[in-house]
């Protein structure tokens, strides 16, 4: 019966990759005697692939020779399936050069050198009985062992002679020992003849155990690499070939590497036949597993033999069912596959990708990497699985896509559709390559091959980058539009917010904000929104309103217009002095969702309206870095006029921080001559101004801030929220000239704006107004604006007011409370990095209690408790007993007894020395 035999780990180390399959004394000794394999026996070595066969194969063939046998060997390969006797003229040679070997059988030579007539099934029949015939004889003198690899893939002709070999084992001084895989399918009858022979016996050979792989890691790289046995185990699935070469690439890389593992990844599969490449290069090109149905589909197979192929490489550990166990061995597939035939299937991949529903941008990746749009996809389909790929955050994807599908196409009208589509992919990587299709598409407009839609973005995408003349011939194309009317509102609305002098007024349809048409971009829809606040004011209709744009973008609708849109929504709620609805949108679903490296404009854009949004609640260290984060994110080129926005808010975080150089640096950059035209200048001119007025340049601060003014006037935007206060900035100018009636004068202009600029600009108001008041008075104004920035959470205005609030006091005589209140604008400055304030205030005998370190500050402020803190916290502000009691609603007493556990704990004896680390930026400590 046949004979089935485990083989066993041996302990030397060469031995433990192979399973033992080099200790093979025992199986061939001399004489063969009880061993494994004798005379007149065959030894069938089964397992799948790279498990040790060949190298058990050569153990026997190498013991045999040492034992005095005349040993002929064979390897078979599926490229020689078809070359008649290539398996006998390999075992022949063998045979004839080897040292007392066999005399030539008649007529052979002929034939294997092809000099010989072709022959039929009977002459086949008795070549290969005279070559039996001649091997036994021969082996009466000397015995002899035969050894064939991977028998299954022998030509026919071979196949006979070695059936013929077999069946006559038993009579003869002749062993033979083949290699096989019993897990794919043989149609030679020599498999079945070997099977059912009594003489036969079996070693199965199958990949290493988990605990054999530890013991080969360790014995090779040492104990320390016990710590990595899972995650080679995982990459090798406990195939010796694979472990030893990730073993080597471990030692010269630390990791596998195309070169070593790739590579032997890829000869497994080059010794088989052509089906198992064909499987693998498709796996490979979709990157996960597939069922073998759609994978017959991919490589032209049936799928019976492809479920077979899938369980041999997961059988030999080589693959774990259909997924690659290292990337290293994936590519080495890519890099192995001729080009044409990357193309091919890359494109039938997308084709069952697109067929069975899955994601575009999977779908994108396999047609842009085709090279070359396959004829039967449809112009449709293109522009779809590219729209819906620049929805999120593949817009790289979507640029070679279309690029692809614009050079292919030869229809005019498809082609400025698919230029448009082009430009708003490249739009979302950087504004400034965009450029290059705006004259073509301009032309499209005017020549009425471009849809309204893409006619609208194109507006947007000029308006940006401040192509005037083009916006106002696009503008007036559009306005002879009957198709436009329906969006014109919407259209004049978000010029109100870019270029307000091209807008023009007109009442809003009868249904503005629910028709189809008007509602099918979300950038016209934001820039109503804005255009509202800045014409009336914020109010709950549209804080309601931008909330809902916002809500839109987050779920990806409007992708080519998605960053303008976003922004305008954005700077409605800050204009309207709803910051932490903004922020709230910011760092929540907008920040989740706002793209990464793929989608720069987008991650500029929050960083831009972080860092306005930061400025006004006094953070003047987080708004400098989102600033610059903008900046990187697009470069000042790509921000087109729009560069005021971050440049402004660049320059402002840098003077109110002291960083004076840094802020002419910016301040010396060259800016769009447009941007000045722009709403988005107002932000430049307003903190280029405060630069000037930081600097002593009195006038030309002023005669920025005014311009401001002038402006907005100009522009009709006079009577809502301002996105600047350019009223305050100029009477500060006024102010620093002397010129207090100048400054009053403007002071109440703004006092008398029906609140359209929200608590922080009054609070603003106050304190200048407090500035040219009587002494008397002042406290009460400066009490008020500190209540104001207090609940806006504005640091920087607060410590200002604070520290005016102190001089107040300190004029009226009283002086304790001027000390307190000083110290607490000094804190809150401190927190705010507003370092041009703080350096300048602390008198010179209080340097040492308010900026001396507290001993293990950050750990022992972590020991307090949360009401301790809350206490500590208002205490270091500068706010006494009472007033920390009224705040908190507890007791004097209890306040008392709190700041005396804080005192132990953080080893101070004074409120002075509380840390500024102490400050927390919450409502309730207001």
């Amino acid at each position: 019966m046949p004979y089935s035999y485990a083989m066993p780990l041996n302990t030397e180390s060469n031995s433990r990759l192979m399973g033992g399959v080099l200790h093979t004394a025992a199986y061939l000794g001399h004489p063969f005697g009880d061993s494994l394999v004798r005379p007149g026996q065959a030894l069938l070595v089964d397992g799948p692939l790279a498990c040790g066969k060949t190298t058990l194969l050569r153990s026997f063939a190498e013991r045999a020779s040492e034992a005095g046998y005349l040993t002929v060997t064979a390897t078979c390969s599926p490229s020689e399936r078809d070359l008649p006797f290539g398996v006998v003229s390999q075992l022949a040679r063998g045979a004839w050069k080897s040292p007392g070997g066999l005399p030539e059988v008649p007529g052979l030579p002929d034939i294997l050198r092809a000099a010989g007539d072709p022959l039929d099934q009977a002459g086949i029949a008795r070549l290969c009985h005279r070559l039996c015939t001649s091997l036994i004889d021969h082996a009466e003198h000397t015995p002899l062992l035969v050894a064939v690899d991977d028998v299954r893939h022998s030509d026919a002709a071979s196949a006979h002679f070695l059936l013929q070999l077999v069946r006559r084992l038993d009579s003869a001084r002749i062993a033979a020992v083949f290699t096989d895989d019993l897990s794919l399918p043989s149609s030679l009858p020599l498999r079945y003849e070997l099977l059912r022979a009594q003489h036969l016996r079996r070693i199965g050979l199958g990949p290493l155990s988990p605990g054999q792989v530890a013991e080969v890691v360790v014995a090779e790289l040492g104990e320390t690499a016990r710590r990595h046995v899972g995650d080679i185990c995982a990459a090798t699935g406990g195939n010796r070939l694979l472990l030893h070469t990730l073993l080597s690439d471990y030692r010269e890389h630390g990791e596998a590497s195309q070169a070593g593992y790739g590579q032997s990844f890829l000869s497994c599969l080059h010794r088989n036949e052509p089906i198992f490449l064909d499987v693998v290069r498709a796996l490979a090109v979709v990157g996960s597993a597939l069922p073998a149905a759609d994978l017959a589909w991919m490589t032209g197979h049936e799928p019976e033999p492809i479920s077979q192929v899938l369980a041999a490489l997961t059988g030999a550990g080589l693959m774990d069912e259909g997924e690659f166990r290292q990337e290293a061995a994936r590519l080495s597939a890519l890099n192995d596959m001729p080009a044409q035939a990357r193309r091919t299937l890359h494109q039938r991949a997308a084709r069952l990708l697109h067929d069975q529903g899955r994601p575009a941008t999977a779908i994108a990746r396999h047609l842009v990497r085709a090279g070359q749009i396959p004829d039967s996809w449809s112009a449709e389909v293109l522009l779809e699985v590219a729209e819906q790929v620049a929805v999120g955050e593949e817009a790289s994807i979507a640029v070679d896509l279309l690029e692809q599908s614009f050079e292919q196409c030869p229809h005019e009208e498809r082609r400025a559709a698919l230029q448009a589509k082009l430009a708003g992919a490249e739009w979302k990587i950087n504004p400034s390559t965009a450029t290059r299709h705006h004259a073509p598409l301009y032309d499209a407009v005017r020549a009425g091959r471009l849809g309204l839609p893409d006619s609208v973005t194109l507006l947007m995408q000029l308006l940006w980058k401040g192509g005037l003349s083009e916006v106002e011939g696009l503008l007036a194309h559009l306005r002879e539009d009957p198709a436009a009317t329906d969006q014109l509102h919407a259209i004049e609305a978000a010029l109100t917010c870019t270029y307000p002098w091209l807008a023009e007024r007109r009442a809003a349809p009868a249904h503005h904000g629910g028709s189809a048409a008007t509602r099918a971009a979300v950038w016209p829809r934001a820039g109503t929104v804005l255009a509202d606040v800045l014409t009336g004011g914020q109010t709950h209709d549209t804080v309601r309103r931008a909330e809902e744009v916002l809500r839109e973008l987050q779920l990806g609708h409007d992708p080519a217009c998605h960053e303008q849109a976003g922004l305008f929504a954005l700077l409605a709620l800050v204009y309207g002095g709803r910051n932490d609805l903004a922020s709230a949108w910011c760092e929540g679903a907008l920040g989740e969702t706002g793209g990464g490296p793929h989608v720069p404009m987008r991650q500029a854009v929050l960083s831009a309206a972080r860092s306005e949004i930061a400025l006004r609640r006094g953070d003047l260290a987080e708004a400098a870095e989102q600033s610059r984060a903008a900046l990187t994110h697009a470069s000042p080129g790509a921000w087109g006029v729009a560069i005021g926005l971050p440049l402004g808010a660049l320059i402002l975080a840098c003077t109110r921080m002291g960083r004076h150089e840094e802020a002419g640096f910016h301040v010396a950059q060259t800016v769009p001559n447009a941007m000045f035209k722009s709403s988005y200048g107002l932000h430049y001119l307003y903190a280029r101004g405060h630069y000037f007025l930081a600097a002593g340049r009195h006038q030309a601060a002023l005669a920025d801030f005014l311009l401001c003014g002038e402006l907005l006037t100009d522009w009709g935007l006079s009577s809502g929220c301002d996105p600047v206060p350019w009223r305050i900035g100029a009477a500060e100018a006024w102010l620093a000239q002397g010129n207090h009636d100048q400054a009053r004068i403007l002071v109440y202009q703004q006092l008398s704006r029906p609140h359209t600029d929200g608590a922080r600009a009054r609070g603003q108001s106050l304190r200048l107004l407090a500035a040219t008041s009587s002494a008397k008075r002042r406290p009460q104004l400066l009490n008020e604006a500190v209540g104001l920035f207090t609940e806006q959470e504005d640091k920087y205005e607060l410590a200002r007011t604070l520290w005016d609030l102190s001089q107040a006091y300190h004029a009226l005589g009283e002086k304790k409370q001027a000390r307190r209140t000083m110290r607490r604008a000094w804190h809150v400055a401190k927190m705010c990095d507003a370092a041009s304030l703080y350096e300048e205030w602390l008198p010179a005998d209080d340097q040492h209690h308010a900026t001396a370190p507290t001993p293990k500050s950050d750990t022992a402020i972590e020991r307090l408790t949360h009401s301790e803190r809350r206490v500590a916290s208002l205490a270091a502000m500068g706010y006494t007993n009472r007033e920390i009691a009224g705040k908190l609603y507890v007791t004097a007493s209890t306040v008392e007894q709190h700041l005396t556990r804080v005192f132990r704990k953080l080893d101070i004896k004074h409120r002075e020395q509380l840390p500024t680390e102490l400050y927390v930026d919450r409502p309730e400590l207001a």
